[in-house]
């Protein structure tokens, strides 16, 4: 089975979806002409999804090629009441996706086509000692060099060697150029209303409040079903051991034995969920030195990338740290659970302004916000922060999760 590099099948399909994007085009001017006679109005939502599925095909295309998700947010796809039940032109999601199909369609699919060509000129000049002896009829149409003999054919292979060279750099640059265009003109950066913002952060601090409610029912579940208990059997056995003294002494340090034992696993149990609120590495040791740790004791090898060349980091705010670690402990638990990877890798950059993570797995890719996956927990807990989250894992993998906190004053 033949395989590209990567950019050039990026421009390869880039150059079909460019082709398709025409028909898509000529769709949408059909729909809106009609539109003007009021016909078209029942029939826009429907090539309104067309577009965007055509576009959410292309930005997996891009994500894959650059390495990071390209995600917009649809008006008709938020959460809520409030949030419109059919795609509108009046979503700045959906004008920037018809902004892309007409400009990829045209400069996206002339820009393709003119890759390809160089890259078949290369193939041309590199093969042509191959076509002067299959084809010697035709040796004067081979390629833009006169070759009309053996010495000329193998010149110009050699010359193609440097063509090709070139032809691989300028796919690259060219490749690169569309994906980062394409990635511009397909995400969304409207103006967010003041309702709107204010829904936002309504929703962010229910869904706070009901995360700190959930972790205080855990708490409390542990304590009663840990700690509590554990007391429990310690008083009950202190009685037993007291009665023992005066009637059985020979079986009171087996009895003072067990009871130690218990203790300890008490305490054992109390250091955990102490561990679960706040570890104490963050504050006696900071950010970088507990997720490092956190690496070391992943059950998947996991390397760490902390940027510290201009000297320690600023400590950023407690919960804000916390926040970071559990992020960071969330990901590498999914990664050892999930993933089938071999190896992850976790960066970390921590500013006066916002805490960035990056974890990456090379793992079997297509994560889901699904439920068990930890991912809709790790969301919420970054939107009690006002952060962002982004999961990228496209079946095959790798699977990235991007993650800031903003931590500033």
């Amino acid at each position: 089975m033949i395989r590209f590099p990567p950019t050039a099948g990026y421009l390869l399909i880039c150059l079909g979806t460019g082709l398709a994007g025409v028909a898509v085009a000529y769709l949408m001017i059909a729909v809106l002409a009609l539109c003007l006679v009021g016909t078209g109005f029942p029939l826009l939502p429907g090539a309104l999804r067309v577009v965007r599925r055509f576009a959410e095909f292309h930005r997996g295309r891009v994500g894959r090629l650059l390495g990071a998700g390209v995600r917009t947010p649809y008006r008709d796809l938020e959460p809520g009441p409030a949030a419109p039940r059919r795609p509108s032109l009046r979503d700045p999601a959906v004008r920037k996706d018809l902004l892309w199909l007409i400009t990829h369609s045209v400069a996206g699919t002339a820009l393709c086509a003119v890759a390809l060509t160089v890259c078949g000129h290369a193939v041309n000049w590199l093969t042509a000692p191959v076509w002067w002896k299959l084809a010697p009829s035709e040796r004067d149409a081979i390629i833009l060099l006169n070759v009309d003999s053996w010495p000329k054919a193998v010149a110009a292979a050699f010359v193609g060697v440097g063509y090709a060279v070139v032809a691989m750099a300028a796919v690259r640059l060219l490749a690169g150029a569309h994906a980062r265009a394409s990635r511009w003109l397909l995400t969304a950066r409207p103006r967010v209303a003041l309702a709107q913002r204010v829904r936002e952060l309504a929703v962010t601090r229910t869904e706070a409040l009901d995360a700190h409610d959930a972790e205080l029912r855990r708490i409390e579940r542990d304590l009663h079903d840990g700690a509590q208990a554990a007391i429990v059997a310690v008083s009950l056995r202190l009685g037993m051991i007291k009665r023992a003294l005066g009637q059985r002494p020979e079986q009171v340090p087996e009895m003072v034995d067990a009871t130690q034992l218990i203790a300890e696993q008490a305490l054992e149990s109390l250091r955990h969920l102490v561990r679960g609120i706040y570890p104490p590495v963050l504050a006696d040791r900071g950010l970088n030195d507990a997720v490092r740790a956190l690496t070391a004791h992943c059950a998947v090898p996991a390397r760490i990338d902390i940027d510290e060349t201009a000297g320690p980091p600023p400590r950023a705010p407690a919960a804000a740290e916390a926040a970071a670690y559990f992020v960071i402990s969330e990901a590498l638990t999914n990664v050892a659970k999930h993933s089938g990877a071999r190896s992850a890798l976790v960066r970390l950059r921590v500013t006066a302004d916002a805490i960035a993570i990056r974890v990456e797995d090379d793992g079997r890719g297509g994560a889901t916000e699904g439920a068990g996956s930890g991912l809709p927990g790790l969301r919420r807990r970054v939107a009690a922060f006002d952060g962002t989250t982004e999961l990228f894992s496209p079946p095959g993998g790798p699977t990235v999760v991007k993650v800031e906190i903003p931590c500033g004053s």
